[in-house]
């Protein structure tokens, strides 16, 4: 049988990975949680940057 992950989105920071089911804020270009300690920071606009850069990966533009 599977396993249940100790983990989920949801009490993870995206930034850092710091585990923890206290994290209750989200940045709001992404929706995903971020701690105390990388909110604001350059790190996290960072992450940002990388994680809305990534979602058109795989695909292809139709409109030419």
């Amino acid at each position: 049988m599977a396993e249940t992950p100790t983990c989920s989105f949801s009490d993870k920071c995206f930034v850092c990975g710091k585990k923890s089911e206290e994290i209750k804020q989200k940045n709001p270009d992404t929706n995903l949680p971020v701690c105390d300690d990388c909110i604001d920071t350059e790190e996290e606009k960072k992450k940002v940057k990388e994680a809305i850069e990534s979602l058109g990966d795989g695909f292809i533009c139709g409109c030419i």
